[in-house]
């Protein structure tokens, strides 16, 4: 008995130590900003723009957990607190991750700058019911789920040239244009708006229901962090 309280203690004693050196490492925008930005913030979340150069080796951080969108693609090499490292595979263009916020440095090994926007969930968002089903349920031909957490998912959205989706709603979130986009939008109650984006732009959405549709001559494709 007293060599498992003995083990229970040393446990503890390693765990909060490991706790206590992860609080002790400032976060990304803190301890990198040449590499990390903030660019929007509520109360609910904030959006990080990343950017590296090939070879940059940022400073040790921390994330609050991250999903996120490449937008150039690209390589590079994590090193964490106790030394060790690993290259992780190189994604593309468009490519979405997750990422638990295990204190790290990174060294970009990409042939060109790298691109990429981080979103961090601050607290839960509480969504209205708009009494007219989710895009995911109303159009999955166009609105696809790729990572889904407690309080956050990432759907990716892609619609053809001219393609109009029947009415749907959306949670509040952030869209990531991944293409140039003109949109025409008919509200619940028939009201018509258009919007255009640029690729790469970044952008709070409040919940909303309406129809789309594609006014381009070619597909559109957005990452949407729809909060849950």
């Amino acid at each position: 008995m007293k060599k498992l309280s003995v083990l229970i203690t040393i446990t503890f004693f390693l765990v909060s130590c490991s706790q206590d050196q992860n609080n002790s490492v400032l976060t990304s925008t803190e301890a990198a900003p040449d590499h990390y930005k903030v660019e929007f913030e509520n109360d609910y979340l904030r959006v990080i723009r990343v950017n590296y150069s090939p070879g940059e080796t940022s400073a040790m951080h921390s994330h609050e957990p991250t999903v996120g969108v490449t937008l150039t693609g690209g390589e590079g090499i994590f090193k964490g607190m106790d030394g060790t490292s690993e290259t992780r595979p190189k994604n593309y263009p468009g490519d979405v991750l997750a990422d638990d916020g295990t204190p790290h440095s990174v060294t970009s090994i990409s042939e060109s700058d790298e691109e990429l926007v981080f979103i961090e969930v601050k607290k839960k968002y509480k969504s209205n019911d708009l009494g007219i089903p989710n895009a995911v349920e109303a159009d999955p031909a166009t609105h696809a789920v790729e990572i889904e957490q407690p309080n956050i998912r990432v759907v990716r959205i892609k619609v053809p040239a001219g393609h109009q989706s029947p009415m749907h709603s959306h949670n509040a979130g952030v869209t990531v244009v991944l293409t140039d986009m003109k949109v025409e939008h008919t509200s619940p109650s028939g009201e018509v708006t258009e919007s255009t984006r640029s690729a790469g732009e970044a952008g709070w959405r409040e919940e909303l229901a309406h129809s789309g549709r594609n006014l381009s001559d070619q597909p559109l494709e957005v990452i949407l962090f729809e909060l849950l």
